[in-house]
């Protein structure tokens, strides 16, 4: 046996130490990257984003038989630069139909380095060159590189050639020699925390694992396959795990000195398929659908795909057997990015059972048709993923311990004033009775942490508190599988203790807003790492800081009782702002109704806090820390555009990439995500939220009700009925007849226009065109349409809701993978949470899904966790998921 294997190893190996690429050649498209069929090659279609600097999508691409095989093709100063490590400046670029030819115009200003990245079609592949404008500053000798990163989860396990003669396989786990690498003298200067950030890894990068003229990367995976020859400096292969376990496997060549035409020159050889097509994708929900509701799969093909008109369902019987029990016909194919779509309608499927869908040669994995496909989707998301995002208490399930009781020395208001990394800002060196680096007491309570990372965002929080405030009182959620001990600091999963887990969890988040308002006197930014050492820590949440409160006093190794002289503990970011302020209002009042009867004590504080948060509020309004009042607040909120975009829904993706700013950017993003209950973007009805809550809570007591009518008619007009003008059908009760007649009216002309907006994709549901996943906006599609539905069931149908949580479960581009990890069949099981090291995941845990690697590439991948804006799951998200889940539920119940 082994000899027949080696034999064969050693076969594939001689083929491919030959291979020149199939016989092709590339055009380059109306859209202007470089294609052929199996084969697309992309230029600069992105740049590097403004905050979260090196995200893995952008410089030069590759995309081998609908794989993204390669990124950040350009020069670089480093073998295995980080994320925030510098990057060229992009003048231009250019697409040469003519020549088949893409180029990009580059440089480095600070070391007087231009250049011309060029990527030329030739046969069998592509020819990339960099021509300098002159030759190499002899400083950058050694230094400047092309490199071409590989996707690990491609590359691990496989084997690669080089010089046709020495064999090796790429290393699951990163093992490499390390070697100091100063900075360079005349680098741009870093902000102080990146600085003390490469001071604290010692500046180490590491040594290649394999050198060569020319290596074939997978030598041994004919879908994967590339080889790769340098004219000019030998190749040299890097693993970028050695420095942070989101890197790739890096190749790269020196630039020489002396030399500017053909500086660096490549030959790329994909070993492209002939007349490969991407199989068929059956996108479909993978827990299974509910008798009497539609049943809809999309199929989404390969426009040179052969395609079949006709699909069947066929049910797995007791003996094993696939009973064929329904064909029919698809829908027309409807072009979409680079993919054609169509729709398979197997709703006359009512019988109970296991099922799969068989489109040509693929089948799906099974699938049940059952009453209650919906009952437990949300379940995992509030008892796993939430609970195990529960800061300052550990939290246990059987054998195993999520993390012990973390951050428990919270906190110092930040000593600094201005940006830090991940587009934090302090505001002022003073807060009332406290200065910067000074401790607050009373803040080690309560929160989650916000995603990826341990942060206590403070939109997340608020958030949260009413996501899950929402789903207690609108579905009478007496869900009870945890036991919650706020004075032992103790959450053990599996073992109920008579609470509603969504009133515990209502009661973690409050106690937290409680701590602000009482010690500090309003709502706050957050809490926050002081330094990326800690920051980008990933694992048990207790092992982050050593739980002693700073003290200056002492040594940074003495500890005096709960004191120590290590300045590990968290920074609180004071500043506050009129979105934080109102929204934590808000929050409070939804506590105060949902914690009544079960923590009367709790209750009445909550309610007297947002009370008076009320009328301080109205007296004296909260100003943003760049002057204005409350009437010109945003939702992004943060001094100078921080990243604070916030919802009762999912957070959206700019809040939660997790590593610093480039040091000379000072650009965030301010996209907000529109939410539950959220403020509007644009400083319309910015009390909203607060208003509505209030009369809730007092059961239409007077300001709040008034408040409420007067911003009605804002409200409910199209314009804001997807950001939150929805959520005045919770207060028609205190509102006279008319309201009601008024809001039929609204929402018969919103009714009127969305269809046309959801058609714009094959799903039906909000695209996702941003620079993170999209799966928060179809999670509040869910959300809202339940609620408009409820109110009035005859202008809106069940069937948005249950395709937005269908949408979420299975039903969407790239793969029908579940977004909600350990739900359904087939679900994302490595995903961007703290225990990502472990290529694992947090049962739960909603991730954003899919993006657009511009121009037309969507993409998702399986099998890789560590791209964040594709696998990160915020808390906040979890807890709309919860929302979304029993709306779902509650609308095929409701049919019975």
């Amino acid at each position: 046996m082994f000899t027949r294997i080696a034999a064969s190893f050693l076969m594939t190996l001689t083929w491919a130490s030959s291979l020149s690429g199939a016989d092709f050649s590339m055009k380059v498209t109306e859209k202007n990257y470089l294609d052929t069929q199996g084969f697309s090659v992309f230029l600069y279609d992105s740049t590097y984003h403004p905050v979260f600097v090196d995200q893995k999508n952008t410089a030069m691409e590759m995309i081998l038989h609908g794989q993204r095989i390669a990124t950040n093709g350009d020069v670089r100063l480093m073998p295995t630069p980080e994320q925030w490590d510098l990057v060229a400046t992009l003048k231009d670029r250019h697409a040469d139909k003519i020549n088949n030819r893409l180029t990009a115009d580059l440089a480095f200003p600070t070391f007087d380095l231009s250049y011309t990245l060029e990527v030329a079609a030739e046969p069998g592949g592509v020819k990339v060159s960099i021509n300098l404008d002159k030759p190499l500053p002899q400083k950058l000798a050694g230094r400047a590189g092309f490199n071409l990163e590989f996707l690990p989860s491609i590359y691990m396990g496989k084997a690669y050639l080089v010089d046709g003669a020495k064999a090796g396989i790429f290393p699951r786990t990163p093992n490499d020699p390390m070697t100091k690498v100063l900075p360079l003298p005349d680098e741009p200067k870093k902000a102080y925390y990146l600085e003390d950030w490469d001071k604290a890894k010692g500046y180490m990068q590491p040594l290649p694992f394999a050198e060569g003229k020319s290596i074939t990367l997978g030598i041994d995976d004919s879908l994967a396959r590339v080889n790769v020859v340098s004219d000019t400096t030998n190749l040299m292969l890097f693993d970028g795990r050695d420095r942070a376990p989101n890197g790739w496997f890096v190749l790269r060549s020196l630039i020489p000195s002396g030399k500017t035409t053909g500086a660096i020159v490549w030959h790329i050889r994909p070993d492209v398929i002939p007349n490969w097509t991407r199989p068929p994708v059956i996108a479909h929900s993978q827990v299974g659908y509910v008798p009497g509701f539609s049943k809809v799969a999309v199929l989404e093909l390969d426009p040179k795909y052969i395609a079949p008109k006709t699909a069947r369902v066929l049910r797995l019987m007791e003996d094993v057997s696939y009973k064929p029990v329904f064909e029919g016909p698809i829908t027309p194919s409807t072009p979409w990015l680079r993919y054609v779509y169509s729709k398979f309608d197997f709703t006359a499927v009512e019988d109970p059972g296991l099922y799969v869908i068989e489109y040509a040669d693929v089948r799906t994995a099974p699938f049940p048709i059952s009453k209650d496909a919906y009952d437990n989707i949300w379940q995992d998301s509030l008892d796993h993923h939430i609970a195990a995002q529960m800061d300052h208490v550990s939290v246990r399930e059987g054998y195993r311990v999520w993390h012990g009781a973390s951050h428990l020395d919270d906190g110092r208001m930040a000593p600094v004033v201005g940006e830090q990394f991940d587009g934090w800002n302090q505001a002022t060196a003073t807060d009332g009775k406290y200065k910067g680096g000074d401790h607050i007491p009373g803040m080690n309570v309560g929160g989650w942490y916000d995603a990826g990372d341990f942060d206590l965002e403070e939109p997340a929080q608020l958030s949260v508190i009413q996501s899950l405030a929402l789903a207690y009182r609108e579905f009478n959620l007496k869900y009870d599988e945890l036991t919650v001990d706020e004075a032992a600091r103790e959450v053990e999963m599996h073992r109920p203790d008579g609470v509603p887990d969504t009133v515990q969890q209502v009661k973690h988040g409050a106690l937290l807003i409680l701590a602000q308002f009482h010690n500090i006197g309003h709502a706050i930014r957050g809490t926050h790492e002081p330094d990326l050492r800690q920051y980008t820590q990933v694992g048990d949440g207790a092992s982050k800081t050593d739980g002693r409160i700073y003290d200056p006093k002492l040594r940074p190794d003495e500890t005096k009782g709960d004191y120590s002289g290590k300045p590990d503990d968290r920074w609180i970011f004071t500043t506050n702002n009129p979105y934080f302020q109102w929204n934590a209002i808000a929050a409070l009042a939804a506590a105060a109704d949902t914690l009544k009867g079960w923590d009367d004590a709790l209750a009445k504080d909550c309610l007297d806090t947002a009370i008076k948060a009320w009328s301080d509020e109205k007296e004296h309004p909260t100003q943003n820390p760049d002057g204005g009042g409350s009437g010109g607040a945003s939702a992004a909120g943060a001094p100078g555009g921080g990243v604070l975009a916030a919802s009762q829904g999912v957070v959206s993706g700019n809040q939660d990439a997790r590593k610093p700013a480039q040091a000379n950017s000072g650009t965030t993003n301010t996209q907000p995500a529109p939410a539950v209950g959220s403020h509007s973007r644009f400083g319309v009805g910015l009390d909203w939220s607060a208003a509505l809550e209030l009369t809730i809570a007092t059961h239409g007591a007077e300001p709040y009700k008034s408040r409420v009518k007067e911003l009605f008619p804002q409200m409910i007009t199209p314009e804001q009925m997807d950001r939150h003008g929805w959520s005045a059908v919770r207060v028609l009760p205190y509102l006279d007849g008319s309201a009601k007649d008024q809001m039929r009216a609204a929402v018969r002309t919103y009714m009127a226009g969305l269809d046309k907006q959801l058609d714009t994709t094959p799903f039906g549901v909000p695209p996702s065109l941003g620079t993170w996943g999209g799966s928060g906006a179809v999670v509040d599609m869910a959300v809202r349409m339940y609620f408009l539905h409820k109110a009035f069931p005859d202008l809106v149908g069940p069937e948005y809701t249950l395709r937005a949580v269908n949408y979420i479960l299975g039903t969407h581009p790239v793969s029908s993978t579940s977004y909600v990890a350990g739900v359904g069949t087939v679900s994302k099981t490595m995903t961007y949470s703290n225990n990502r090291a472990d290529n694992s995941y947090i049962p739960g845990a909603v991730i954003p899904g899919y993006i657009i690697i511009k121009p037309d590439f969507p993409e998702c991948i399986d099998d890789f966790g560590f791209l964040w804006f594709e696998d990160e799951a915020v808390v906040a998200g979890s807890a709309s998921w919860v929302v979304a889940g029993n709306a779902a539920d509650a609308i095929v119940k409701e049919s019975k």
